[in-house]
């Protein structure tokens, strides 16, 4: 699995959205997942992030809160395309498998959605 050499600004969100546009022209279902199994680590380290500043015992206020979440989002993105906490590899994995599941046996899904016996 290719780890994405375009590095994008979290604030650029055109930039995000062509990225993801290209992705999609592509056709390259791993490294659309491997994006999105990205950004969902990046929302998870920053929600991390989020709890860990709130439990502080001064907490900021004004300009100087504004100032730490434009920081926090900005290590939360640097800590993802940096390997992040091991959450992306896995889940890409998972999910070709659920994919790889529905197309080697398309009749057991729409025949029986459950999956029950």
């Amino acid at each position: 699995m290719a780890v994405s050499s375009i590095q994008i600004s979290p604030w650029d969100l055109s930039a995000q959205q062509a990225h993801a546009n290209r992705l999609r022209r592509s056709g390259d279902t791993p490294a659309q997942l491997e994006e999105a199994a990205r950004g969902f680590e990046n929302v998870m380290i920053r929600k991390w992030i989020e709890a860990a500043r709130r439990a502080s015992l001064e907490p900021r206020q004004g300009p100087l809160a504004a100032y730490d979440n434009l920081v926090d989002d900005q290590l939360a993105f640097l800590m993802t395309r940096q390997g992040g906490v091991g959450f992306v590899k896995p889940m890409v994995q998972q999910m070709l498998r659920q994919i790889d599941g529905r197309v080697s046996s398309p009749n057991e899904m729409t025949s029986n959605p459950r999956g029950e016996k």
